[in-house]
């Protein structure tokens, strides 16, 4: 039930803006700016809770999640 409860919470972040915001240029932005942020946080304390550099882990979440999202953004251009 918590790993269901993370995976909700986690995707809602990105979806969040669009819930918000009318004009989709404004939510795509808004939306990677919140999810780059909801990354870094969670890598930091990935960090501090497993004793290694709440920066580092804070650094190594973020860029493999930013990797991962713009590969799953331009797939999905492609298909679509």
């Amino acid at each position: 039930m918590t790993i269901a409860g993370a995976y909700a919470i986690g995707g809602f972040v990105p979806l969040f803006p669009y819930m918000l915001l009318t004009r989709m240029r404004s939510a795509l932005s808004l939306s990677v700016t919140l999810t780059l942020l909801a990354l870094f946080i969670f890598g930091y304390i990935k960090g501090r809770f497993t004793g290694s550099a709440p920066l580092r882990g804070a650094a190594q979440t973020l860029i493999i999640g930013a990797l991962a999202a713009g590969a799953a953004f331009f797939i999905a251009k492609l298909i679509s």
